[in-house]
């Protein structure tokens, strides 16, 4: 199983769209620019995260489910941690 996935990721085929990429990318400039670390760790995981589904959306439902299981653990664990770390 685990080698099929990996050959799934090995040979994707992804076209992301110009103006995400562009408002992805002046988000972050921004974010940094303004010192909002954890807003734009956020913003890119969010980023990656849909363009993750426009990928999966493709494929067996069962990885479509464990991408979202695995995903909504990554980005709840990441907030907890932010949030946890306040200084």
């Amino acid at each position: 199983m685990l080698s099929q996935i990996l050959d799934l990721i090995r040979n994707a085929n992804i076209t992301l769209p110009v103006t995400e990429v562009s408002i992805l990318l002046l988000l972050l400039t921004s974010c940094l620019l303004f010192r909002f670390n954890r807003t734009g760790l956020m913003t890119a995981y969010v980023f990656a995260y849909r363009w993750g589904w426009m990928f999966f959306s493709d494929q067996k439902q069962s990885y479509v489910f464990a991408y979202m299981i695995f995903g909504m653990a990554v980005g709840f664990l990441a907030v907890v941690g932010m949030i946890r770390s306040r200084e």
